[in-house]
């Protein structure tokens, strides 16, 4: 059956009916009655939706399909040594007549995307990847009009939009082939179609309060094993988790809710860290008090961090609100009192020490630069570079200050100073 599409649906409308799904075996792109049970899986929570397409990517191939960076030095060197020779050609060619069998002669090379479309058709997945991804497109409801009158009416069909929104809230942290699944909205702001609603696909998108960062990992690490690993860490300080279901009766509750590793486009390999969300900021404080080097993975000691940003991926904009965005608030910083313009006229025909005297007598001036100086330190913590003259002080040798001057009594040498200590005394305050 034909799908029914809009003729005016755009990119962005169309990006609202499509969900991510992450964490999928290789075997799911390789077999079609795993495609099936995928779309079973995701039906069933969805009972009334009806899919439409379903695309795989981050698919590792067991022959590169990108574009390999040209070798610099002698290729390079040959190239340009063959440049005129290039140029005779492409210019004798343009003077000959071409004919169509001349065209069919022609060498044509293939575009990574065909090399990709060709190795997946023919399953040349390479044996040690891990995972793959997958998009799923929500069809429309067959309009009544393209319907024969003697046939009975169509069953009902969710809507596209809300049968994706409704999948990211039920989907998301089921098993599948004993793999979480990660599910996510594709589309980024609720501009792009009415039906969306931006409050409830937000709901979805993964919490930094609640996620860590784990460096170190190996390149060959999986999300399903990390996954593993951290639920049992966290079982053993706070003992397993509830046995009591969600609200829909089919998904049960774990410690960690979201695995997200960050692999190399090209070769899927991971780049050695990763981002766990887990149910609660409990299990998060569970985590960052343990010892360093009691968190080994693959025989690596993990570097663990709080999250403190959303990644680019799983961030969701509301861009149909007319209010501006809301700029996080800062400390004050305090005011700093004008100084009296006339105190320089009156220490003018002073002495040094009696201008001291008068200037640390001088309350306002002790305020204003306390005030200055808290200011400043304000200033600092907010990352606001310091402004003003950035002296340096520059201790002189003794060498410097006396040159031409008497040598030293009873022949002896002064103490001579490495630039190297010259440099820390430079440094000193």
């Amino acid at each position: 059956m034909v799908q029914h599409v809009p003729s005016d649906e755009t990119q962005e409308k169309r990006d609202a009916r499509t969900i991510f799904i992450g964490n999928l075996s290789p075997e799911v792109a390789k077999k079609r009655p795993l495609q099936k049970q995928l779309h079973h899986h995701i039906l069933a929570l969805v009972p009334t939706a009806k899919i439409e397409s379903t695309r795989f990517r981050s698919v590792a191939f067991k022959t590169p399909t990108s574009k390999l960076p040209q070798e610099s030095g002698e290729a390079k060197k040959d190239t340009q040594r063959r440049q005129h020779e290039q140029d005779r050609a492409s210019s004798w060619r343009a003077a000959q007549v071409t004919d169509e069998a001349t065209k069919k002669d022609e060498k044509k090379f293939l575009t990574p995307s065909q090399k990709k479309r060709i190795a997946f058709i023919n399953h040349e997945i390479h044996t040690n990847a891990d995972s793959v991804h997958a998009y799923i497109v929500f069809a429309y409801p067959q309009p009544a009009d393209s319907r024969p009158a003697n046939l009975p009416p169509p069953p009902f069909v969710m809507d596209p939009f809300e049968a994706a929104r409704v999948a990211v809230e039920n989907c998301n942290g089921t098993v599948f082939l004993d793999r979480m699944l990660r599910v996510d909205a594709v589309a980024k702001s609720s501009a792009a179609a009415k039906s969306s609603d931006s409050t409830l696909l937000s709901s979805a998108v993964g919490e930094p309060k609640l996620t860590i960062f784990v460096g170190n990992l190996d390149f060959a690490s999986s999300e399903e094993d990390l996954r593993v690993y951290f639920e049992g860490v966290v079982s053993a300080e706070r003992g397993p988790p509830s046995a009591e279901l969600s609200q829909d009766g089919d998904r049960p509750k774990f410690w960690v809710t979201r695995v997200r590793m960050i692999r190399d486009r090209d070769t899927q390999l991971g780049k050695g860290f990763a981002y766990v969300q887990f149910a609660d900021r409990t299990c998060v404080d569970e985590i960052l008090a343990l010892e360093p080097g009691k968190l080994k993975f693959a025989k690596r000691k993990l570097r663990v961090q709080r999250c403190k940003t959303i990644s680019s991926t799983s961030a969701v904009t509301d861009t149909s609100s007319s209010e501006p965005a809301r700029i996080p608030d800062r400390a004050p910083v305090p005011d700093v009192p004008k100084g009296d313009p006339s105190l320089g006229e009156k220490l003018a025909n002073l002495s040094k020490e009696q201008r001291k005297q008068a200037k640390a007598a001088n309350a306002d001036r002790v305020a204003r630069r306390m005030a200055k100086k808290t200011a400043r330190m304000a200033l600092a913590k907010q990352g606001v570079p310091m402004q003003g003259k950035q002296r340096e002080r520059v201790r002189k040798t003794t060498g410097a200050k006396k040159i031409g001057g008497a040598p030293p009594k009873n022949g002896t040498r002064g103490r001579v100073r490495s630039e190297k200590s010259i440099a820390q005394r430079n440094t000193k305050k």
